[in-house]
């Protein structure tokens, strides 16, 4: 049945069908209404627009497509165009020649002029068993000349990675998102690693980041260093002109969704401009993500909102008012008062945009036009269902039925006014086909060109050696609105400290007083594709290879700062790498959750974080985001003394080599210090190893606080030092990889001559003289159900058994009769939300060999680790009470039997999240 009759057979007892139809819920109206002297039923525009088939696998069944996986094919897609919107003009396939009626197309756009489209095409792969598959690429048609033309002309040029969703910049050059990852692989072989692009976090397809090339090809160039996927960038006109707008798939971790950020043409002040909590705005309150947006005339954002998969690539149009919102409802810092809404949809059509069928059909794709009408040209579907094999409309009896299904949907193009709520035809739906994109072609305002490293604090120097720049006002900020001495639950033991400069005066508190200490910056593993043919044996890793939780991937620590005295950082980090930093207690264990979305460093550019980490909520506001500079709430360091009214004033409490200017940071005072003749005078440096020394305070008015340095060259030789790349001295190049296998198991055995703590009783000269379930030849239960000694894991072969009973949830063993070890249950880990181990009631003592035995670990991290909590005695975060004599009779203290270095790098490995393997290339990496 064809999209009219369809149209037709759901509306016939409501209105007649006309060359445009009145929509439903709207009222009376009529077809020849004017809008600023504009009939809406007429656009005399070019139109382009994308017809494809629908999608189907070998057995021929439709496949739903998915937002995650942007490169789907569809063979016998191509471009069309029309002269005008009239349901009844010809259309002609531009492309046609180049596919030859096997290819396919995505991602169109248009030139501000309007004389121009602009969009990807793939060729058919005649021979897909084989590796010489055809990618996408960029094409322009340019209606003045009827000329059609691959933008990258040289074949082997245009075949290095998949280009898609091309814009123009208003300089010319082409904005794009593409799988070649060119400055990624540039890093790589910086690290004298193999050059290759990266896997998604998903670990499914390579992952597509933004790249800029002049309109012959030329000078293709990286911008974006997400670990999964960028898309559709467009370029901004109104507020923040000349910006490029772009999905974004946050992937990190327990993250999976994509929001809308925005970025400068040469990659610099990338921000998180709206949607982080914005999710759950779906129908009945599901989780929708935001895609192919549209910047308004108004100066808004227009989007398509749809879960990752499930409703057949359509979803509902939704307009943002990211001007004045971070989220929906939530409006920015400066906009505290504004009521909203911030997402509205922009028709008045009832579609849904979760996995539940929608009546009134779905939106593929919205292009506002910029004619003083507010129209949108959609591309919009008619609700179909099945029935008894038979393919009907979303209408009764058929909808009753309970074993309906949605089918694929066939998309026509639709010119929608809201003006009077109706909407025609432009393009009609075809059997088996789908009308995917449109757009007019018609001129609208130039942007401004944004100049590459036009940045205020750029710096040509740093550019040349790869580096940038990370000016954090204060690390206290991460964690509240208004400074009450503490960070998270970590407070200050200093009296009378009510702000940050409080803590920042030597004279108020000392370096143990303060909560904050360190940070450590942390890089994400690049993870190769088994298949990639570029690559000589690429690795193919199994699960075992990573850690209790496998969507924290792969990572490696870059470098360590000190934490100023008033909370502040400012520090030069490596450049086009995706980057999380993380806040850290005097031993460099993290404190609080993980950093979960990735942030880069241009070279030469500085990132300012002010305020920018806050996610406490206010009643039922949050007034600012993570990362979006527009809305960034005042840090609470305001900087030196209101007071110190005139410059090199003198920091209180400190040397009077300190001297520093109104609102300036201790870190910024430090930092700016290069050049100067009163030491210290080098900019502060990241370091491999946690070293702390007073650079502060004066000795003439109190003592200078104890140095604190945790070193991997303090580790005993049977504890190997992590792999380290270019760190001593350190440099942008810098790359910390910690394996468990070569750097963590070995320290279990590590002979530590006498016995180091003999008031315990445990003739603890190595970990397995204890943790092992057999002492000369002789079966026995290992302390504390744990065995620390060599050998595969029963549970598990990949993983050494040590591993997998720090972490999981095992059998506990006892003697039988024989006196031979037998297993008393074997059970499966019970997990919480965080995927750890589920604690048992402090009344089930480790040590009773009748109860679960549950991993003493956490990949959460280092605080919220019963080993560590044992290892120190001190309680931390872990949620299980530490055992004491009087309550347990077998407590053993075990204070002091691993070193600080040892217990520093258990520390890290486990805020990294406790991978097996931190290097995808070990050769001894389980595979599958």
């Amino acid at each position: 049945m064809s999209h009219a009759n369809l149209m037709a057979v759901r509306l016939l007892s409501a209105i007649a069908l006309a060359s445009v139809v009145l929509l439903s819920g709207c009222g009376g109206g009529s077809s020849d209404s004017r809008v600023n002297g504009a009939d809406p039923s007429v656009l005399e525009a070019p139109v382009a627009y994308i017809k494809r088939p629908i999608p189907v696998d070998d057995q021929g069944q439709a496949i739903q497509a998915d937002l995650r996986e942007p490169r789907l094919f569809s063979a016998g897609g191509d471009l069309y165009l029309r002269d005008n919107s009239t349901s009844t003009a010809a259309g002609r396939n531009v492309t046609a020649l180049v596919t030859l009626g096997t290819g396919d197309v995505k991602g169109v756009n248009v030139s501000f002029d309007g004389t121009k489209v602009i969009f990807s095409l793939r060729l058919f792969d005649p021979n897909p068993n084989d590796d010489d598959t055809p990618t996408w690429n960029i094409y322009e048609y340019d209606l003045s000349n009827d000329l059609l033309r691959r933008i990258i002309s040289d074949d082997l040029l245009a075949e290095q990675g998949d280009d898609l969703f091309p814009t123009y910049l208003p300089d010319d050059r082409i904005v794009f998102t593409s799988s070649r990852q060119r400055q990624s692989a540039e890093v790589l072989s910086n690290e004298g690693r193999t050059r290759f692009s990266a896997l998604d976090e998903n670990g499914n397809t390579i992952a597509l980041v933004l790249h800029v090339m002049n309109s012959d090809g030329s000078e293709v160039h990286q911008i974006s260093f997400n670990q999964s996927h960028d898309l559709n960038p467009i370029v901004l006109s109104n507020n923040a002109s000349g910006k490029i707008l772009f999905s974004r798939w946050d992937g990190t971790a327990s993250n999976s969704e994509y929001n809308i950020y925005r970025v400068n043409p040469d990659g610099s002040e990338q921000e998180l401009l709206y949607g982080a909590h914005s999710h759950a705005t779906g129908t009945n309150n599901t989780n929708i993500q935001f895609s192919r947006m549209r910047e308004t005339p108004d100066g808004n954002l227009m989007a398509i909102t749809m879960p990752f998969t499930g409703t057949f690539d359509g979803g509902n149009i939704v307009t943002i008012n990211s001007n004045d919102f971070a989220d929906n409802n939530r409006p920015i810092w400066s906009m505290n008062g504004l009521a909203g809404p911030a997402q509205a949809a922009a028709t008045i059509n009832n579609v849904t945009n979760d996995n539940s069928i929608s009546l009134s059909g779905r939106y593929r794709s919205a292009f506002p036009l910029w004619d003083g009408t507010n129209r949108i040209l959609a591309s919009k579907s008619s609700c179909q269902i099945v029935v008894s094999g038979i393919n009907r409309p979303c209408i009764q009896p058929w909808i009753a039925d309970t074993t309906s299904e949605e089918v694929s949907p066939s998309y026509a193009l639709w010119l929608y006014d809201p003006a009077n709520a109706t909407e025609k035809v432009v393009v009609r739906a075809e059997t088996g086909m789908v009308i995917t994109e449109g757009v007019v072609l018609q001129s609208r305002v130039l942007p401004n060109i944004i100049r590459d490293n036009a940045a205020a604090e750029y710096n040509a120097i740093q550019a040349g050696d790869g580096i940038g720049v990370v000016n954090i006002k204060s690390v206290y900020d991460f964690s509240d609105t208004t400074f009450n001495g503490c960070f998270l639950n970590v407070c200050t033991s200093a009296p009378d400290i009510t702000n940050v400069n409080d803590l920042g005066d030597p004279l108020k508190a000392t370096a143990l007083q303060r909560p904050a200490r360190f940070v450590r910056f942390v890089k994400a593993v690049a993870l190769p594709d088994s298949d990639d043919p570029t690559l000589v044996n690429p690795p193919d890793l199994s699960n075992s290879a990573f850690g209790p939780q496998r969507n924290l991937g792969m990572r490696e620590i870059v470098g360590y700062a000190p934490v100023e005295p008033d909370g502040s950082i400012k520090v030069k980090v490596p450049a086009n790498i995706p980057l999380a930093v993380e806040v850290l207690d005097e031993f460099g264990r993290r404190m609080g959750p993980r950093h979960d979305n990735w942030f880069q460093v241009r070279p030469g550019n500085t990132v300012t974080c002010s305020g920018c980490h806050t996610h406490i909520t206010t009643g039922d506001v949050t007034p600012f985001i993570h990362s979006r500079i527009s809305a960034n709430a005042p840090s609470i360091n305001s900087g030196l003394p209101v007071s110190l009214i005139f410059g090199n004033t003198q920091i209180p409490g400190t040397s009077e080599a300190y001297w520093g200017n109104l609102a300036q940071t201790m870190a910024e005072v430090r930092f700016d210090r290069v050049g100067s003749t009163v030491p210290p005078s080098a900019q502060p440096q990241l370091m491999s190893d946690l070293v702390y020394d007073d650079v502060w305070t004066n000795p003439a008015v109190r003592p200078l606080d104890t140095s604190v340095a945790y070193r991997y060259s303090g580790l005993n030789v049977s504890s190997p030092s992590p792999a380290t790349v270019a760190c001593s001295p350190w440099n942008f190049k810098c790359r910390i990889v910690i394996n468990y296998e070569r750097q963590i198991h070995p320290i279990w055995s590590v002979d530590r001559g006498a016995d180091v703590n003999p008031a315990n009783g445990m003739g603890d000269n190595t970990c397995t003289e204890c943790h092992s379930n057999e002492t000369a030849a002789v079966p026995r239960v290992p302390a504390g159900q744990l065995d620390l000694t060599d050998g595969p894991s029963d549970i598990n072969a990949d993983r050494l058994k040590s591993y997998q009973e720090l972490f999981f949830t095992d059998a506990g063993q006892e003697l039988d009769a024989a006196g031979l070890l037998v297993n008393i249950q074997i059970t499966q880990p019970v997990l919480d939300g965080n995927g750890d181990p589920v604690v048992p009631p402090l009344t089930e003592m480790i040590d009773d060999p009748a109860e679960r035995v549950f991993g003493t670990m956490s990949a959460t991290g280092a605080r919220r680790s019963y080993f560590i909590e044992k290892l120190t005695e001190t309680e931390l975060d872990a949620g299980r009470a530490l055992s004491t004599i009087g309550a347990d009779p077998n407590y053993k203290n075990h204070a002091g039997l691993l070193t600080n270095d040892e217990l520093r790098m258990i520390s890290e490995w486990l805020d990294l999240g406790a991978q097996y393997f931190n290097d995808p290339f070990d050769p001894t990496a389980p595979q599958n």
